[in-house]
């Protein structure tokens, strides 16, 4: 009996040790008299229990921990911190890409919203076909105005690649007998895939309009009309760099302190806006300034000094016979120095108006003289 009972715990323990070596953990287990089999029972109980474990673990469930399977336990404890680590890194990525996400969605709301609102046009055109991918509120108005409008901007910026990005072209567009502005930047970027443009135009046609109102007041004088002194100098300095041909002529009105003095301030005026009207007769390329007071600068491009003279000796000549002297009982008169400039000229402007300073001073001193000999002829005739 004896036998019999040990051959029969031996065959439960073979079938249970065979099904747990295959990890088959729903096996029927030997009776409680089978003593034999106790520490089958208790390995199938603990990879029972471990399974369990496992499956929590699975679920996300890192607070397992096994402590009754040694170096296994060890291994295993490791693991799960491991895992838990990770999944804490995991989630931490999950959130701040969800941070981001969401950030980008608001900031890409924010932006399609202010892009609406912008004076300048913004248009995106796939680099390829040409094709419309993107246009705010101000293009889409421009182009319901004028279907042509993104084609005329598109031809008139610079063909090669390189020149177009990220560089500010300025466009004169001319449509219907209107003129207007344009500033264009053009940026290349990835559009959904595909190569694209983005075309930011800006209508500078009121800038530009303000700042030549500007430039009239920086550069004119408010009196005569005729440029300042300041513009005058600039286009001297210009043409003396740009080495071109040119005669300068320093003009200064004769007497004019004697008509503020004695007939009044008023008069004197008329006798400079006179003048400057019979100066700007020159030659319609002429520069003709009013350096103040009653002094005058005139730069004329390829005039010889033969020819410069004829000029102002007809200038003189209207000058002193102007209309407005009809019923004065003063006279106009101007003096003048003319300085010719060749291209391999080395003077500073500050040296050719000094030049044209002192050959003005003479010709005042030489028609002083005249109409001092005419005078005396005058007397002596008489």
């Amino acid at each position: 009996m004896g036998l019999n009972y040990y051959c029969n715990a031996v065959i439960e323990m073979q079938k249970v040790a065979q099904a747990l070596s295959k990890g088959d953990l729903n096996i029927e287990l030997p009776s409680r008299d089978n003593e034999l089999a106790s520490p089958l029972k208790a390995l199938h109980a603990s990879l029972k229990h471990l399974t369990w474990q496992a499956q929590r673990i699975a679920e996300g469930d890192y607070s397992q921990r096994v402590h009754f399977m040694g170096d296994f336990s060890v291994a295993f404890n490791t693991m799960v911190e491991q895992l838990a680590d990770r999944q804490q890194k995991l989630e931490d990525t999950i959130a701040q890409i969800q941070s981001k996400s969401a950030s980008l969605e608001q900031g890409n709301l924010l932006f399609a919203t202010l892009m609406q609102y912008v004076p300048q046009r913004i248009i995106v055109i796939d680099h390829n076909d040409g094709k419309i991918l993107l246009t705010n509120q101000s293009a889409e108005n421009e182009i319901a105005a004028d279907i042509d409008f993104i084609k005329d901007i598109t031809l008139a910026m610079p063909s090669n690649d390189a020149d177009r990005h990220g560089q500010l072209t300025e466009i004169t567009w001319e449509k219907n007998n209107q003129q207007r502005f344009f500033e264009v930047a053009c940026y290349h970027m990835e559009w959904n895939g595909s190569n694209a443009e983005i075309f930011v135009i800006n209508d500078i046609t009121r800038t530009k309009a303000d700042l030549e109102e500007l430039e009239k007041y920086a550069f004119y004088d408010n009196l005569t009309q005729l440029y300042n002194r300041a513009y005058g100098i600039k286009v001297l300095d210009n043409w003396l760099q740009e080495k071109r041909k040119f005669a300068l002529v320093f003009a200064d009105l004769d007497s004019l302190k004697y008509v503020n003095d004695v007939f009044g301030h008023r008069e004197g005026d008329f006798y400079i806006i006179n003048a400057a009207k019979h100066l700007k007769l020159f030659a319609n390329d002429a520069v003709v300034c009013r350096l103040g007071g009653d002094e005058f600068m005139i730069i004329v491009s390829d005039f010889e000094y033969k020819e410069t003279e004829a000029k102002m000796e007809k200038i003189y000549d209207n000058l002193a016979n102007d209309p407005f002297l009809a019923d004065k009982v003063y006279s106009y008169s101007i003096s003048y120095g003319i300085v010719a400039v060749d291209v391999d000229n080395k003077s500073t402007s500050s040296e050719i108006l000094n030049l044209a300073d002192d050959n003005m001073y003479l010709n005042k001193r030489m028609r002083k003289k005249a109409r001092a000999n005419a005078k005396l002829k005058e007397k002596y005739d008489v």
